[in-house]
């Protein structure tokens, strides 16, 4: 089976829900360059990812070997998705990969997805049909191989919001060509690049400025170009604060995810970098045989407690006090059904280790189920408060590859990132270990002083420590970095 899906034209927060399923069961994916490359960090582990993007005029892989390459996938993987920007059957020529697959008998299903038209463009408070203005809309392509005259003619012709999706190579050649069949010079048009992004940006003017330069040499791709109708209409939509701020997130699944997610709904471009993963590093055995007698046991991070669970198998086992390192630990262990007993005010180990001393009596035990690499600070703490401290580690943290590096950077190009979240000193590590020094002017945002000071090893730049290991203290970070800059304007290509 193959799945002809779209990704919506931003972050995947507007993916459908049965995209999102598709992606879940993919064995292979093949994806275009406008995507959002979180998206692929929803396939399953050990699945196969082929760029064949197309951008302007900018080809990986013709269309014809496109078609092939699908054709070719569904002889070896059960659930093939091909995956596209917007919407895979709005001028993403998903219909021609359809026709092939009918060709070859090949059993496919289409998944809508939100395009730029609707998305991008509502985003910005400027809708596609609006009582008074517009009462019909057209979509319609400004590169055409072999441009009719009636095509244009009845553009210009239209009565109610045209929508011109890649011209923003030849967007005044486009106008020019309507007002000289009948376009009034003076009718509005509004262009937004990277609709629905963080980094999206809107232009405009009257289709005469337009055809002479003016606003639309401002225009690049990827963008979409409504003329007329209502194009005069401009809504104001709440403005978001972190808005026109790119952001990596080096935290590990499904942390880093969420993070990203959340940090775009406050208007961000966000990109998880989960470049370490969990692998267990005790038995089953090890950890009954260190529960027994224990009077507390810590947990020091999120990924503890799903570690936990999969290896003792009987959560009845735990009878004792426990511990959880800050709120994201916390709700690891209730999802679980797993009570929390404490928790610092602070999610550092400093404050951990201060809890500790303050409830722990001579005598007790109290185990630390860690990773492998972790502060020392809370143990020490322990042993000086006369407690018998233990410590299990339960997972380390290895590197994870991601497939799509490339994506990001092209992503990157366009606007590099003002940000880098780094969750821990080890993912400082492993970002310098994968993408070397930091993208020039990133400032690093440490979850710790220990994460910063290693920062300021790798990369010569302390950056900011979060006044608190959670999202409010992680938006702080980033509003005190856009307040000390202002964000460089987009630099994509036309």
């Amino acid at each position: 089976m193959i799945w002809l899906t779209g990704g919506g034209c931003a972050s995947p927060r507007w993916l459908t829900q049965e995209g999102a399923e598709a992606l879940g069961s993919a064995s292979a994916v093949v994806y275009d360059r406008l995507i959002h490359p979180d998206l692929l960090l929803l396939c399953p582990p050990g699945a196969l990812f082929i760029q064949a993007g197309k951008r302007g005029s900018d080809h990986t892989m013709s269309q014809e070997e496109i078609n092939r390459l699908l054709v070719e996938l569904a002889a070896d993987h059960p659930h093939v998705v091909r995956l596209k920007g917007g919407d895979p059957f709005v001028f993403g020529r998903g219909g021609e990969e359809a026709q092939e697959l009918d060709r070859h008998g090949i059993p496919w299903r289409a998944v809508p997805g939100v395009t730029a038209a609707l998305g991008g463009l509502l985003k910005e408070g400027i809708p596609v049909t609006h009582r008074g203005a517009a009462s019909a809309v057209c979509l319609a392509t400004g590169h055409l191989e072999a441009p009719s005259e009636s095509y244009w003619g009845s553009l210009a012709r239209f009565d109610g919001s045209r929508v011109l999706y890649m011209s923003a190579s030849n967007l005044p050649e486009n106008l020019g060509r309507l007002i000289s069949l009948g376009l009034p010079e003076n009718e509005p048009c509004v262009a937004v690049t990277w609709g629905g992004w963080g980094r999206s940006y809107v232009v405009g003017g009257t289709a005469g400025e337009g055809a002479r330069g003016g606003w639309a040499s401002q225009v690049r791709s990827p963008s979409v170009v409504m003329i007329g109708g209502s194009a005069r209409v401009r809504l104001t939509p709440a403005e978001l604060p972190l808005k026109g701020l790119t952001v990596a997130v080096c935290r590990p699944m499904p942390e880093g995810y969420q993070t990203a997610r959340r940090l775009e709904a406050l208007g961000a471009d966000a990109f998880t970098l989960p470049l370490l993963e969990v692998r267990p590093t005790a038995s089953r055995e090890e950890l009954l045989a260190s529960l027994e007698g224990a009077d507390t046991v810590v947990f020091t991070s999120p990924r503890g407690p799903k570690v936990f669970r999969d290896l003792v198998m009987d959560l009845r086992l735990l009878r004792c006090r426990t511990v959880a390192i800050g709120e994201g630990t916390r709700r690891s262990l209730e999802e679980m059904g797993i009570g929390v007993d404490l928790m610092p005010e602070r999610a550092d180990s400093r404050s951990l280790a201060e809890l500790l001393v303050s409830c722990v009596r001579p005598g007790e035990r109290i185990l630390f189920l860690r990773n492998r690499r972790c502060s020392p600070l809370p143990v020490e703490a322990v042993r000086r408060a006369g407690a018998l401290a233990l410590e299990l580690p339960i997972y380390e943290m290895v590197p994870r590859g991601l497939p799509w590096r490339e994506l990001i950077l092209e992503h990157w190009q366009d606007t590099r990132p003002h940000a880098v979240v780094f969750g821990s000193a080890a993912l400082a590590e492993a970002f310098a270990d994968e993408f070397g020094p930091l993208p020039a002017g990133a400032v690093p945002v440490a979850w710790g002083e220990e994460c910063a000071k290693r920062c300021g090893e790798l990369f010569r730049r302390r950056g900011v420590v979060m006044a608190s290991q959670d999202l409010d203290g992680l938006v702080s970070a980033l509003l005190e970095i856009r307040g000390s800059e202002h964000p460089p304007k987009h630099r994509g290509r036309g």
